[in-house]
């Protein structure tokens, strides 16, 4: 039976619509800030068709994840990340990682859910193997360049001259590289995990992604 977690909050960053009760929902997109911040407006815009309806509400709390988490050191007992830390370039993720092992409590955890790269290149492999089996004339190109094209627009997608912005992937890991951040960051006891299996107890309530999975835990001192 794993530890019981530090008290402290628990906190579900990049929550999007997945907003359980007993977790502080936190999502930095600005979606979430005009609906958290202005939500007349936010309705107002919503009732005239100018924007989708949106699960954001107040009870979610904006905060742009590329300042300081609003936390006192050792205050937390863990934080969730699913299908975050993609969307951030790498010394941004490992700068957001650092600053959940501060404010952690000795013995809290942190788990991060992204797409696996491995799993994303063998499907590409996969299919080229098949197609290349084929005789030349029955060969179809067209679904090595639909793989080809999804990684060059949602993950290899480098406007010049400026950072990325919205919602496209800046990174793509495995699980070498994030076990890599995790313990390059401070954390302890770092390891791919499966779907639903977590120090953290109640992980389901916030989990809805059986991808890449690594937890770690803030060591004592």
């Amino acid at each position: 039976m794993s530890p019981a977690l530090p008290p402290g909050p628990k906190l579900n960053l990049g929550c999007g619509p997945v907003q359980p009760a007993g977790w502080v929902n936190v999502d930095g997109s600005n979606r979430a800030k005009l609906a958290t911040k202005f939500p007349t407006a936010d309705r107002l815009l919503t009732r005239l068709k100018v924007l989708p309806p949106t699960e954001f509400n107040p009870t979610v709390r904006f905060l742009n994840l590329f300042d300081p988490l609003p936390y006192p050191d050792n205050s937390v007992g863990c934080v969730y990340a699913g299908e975050l830390w993609e969307h951030f370039e790498y010394p941004d993720a490992a700068r957001l990682t650092t600053e959940c092992r501060r404010v952690l409590a000795p013995g809290g955890v942190l788990r991060v859910c992204v797409p696996d790269g491995v799993q994303f290149w063998r499907t590409y492999l996969a299919a080229f193997e098949a197609e290349a089996a084929k005789p030349k004339v029955e060969r179809d190109a067209g679904r090595l360049r639909d793989r080809t094209g999804m990684f060059f627009r949602d993950i290899c997608t480098r406007p010049p001259g400026r950072k990325f912005m919205g919602h496209y992937h800046k990174w793509q890991y495995d699980e070498i590289q994030l076990i890599d951040l995790f313990e390059g960051c401070g954390f302890a006891d770092v390891a791919r995990m499966t779907f639903h299996t977590s120090r953290i107890p109640d992980v389901a309530a916030v989990e809805r992604s059986d991808f890449l999975i690594v937890e770690g835990v803030k060591p004592a001192g």
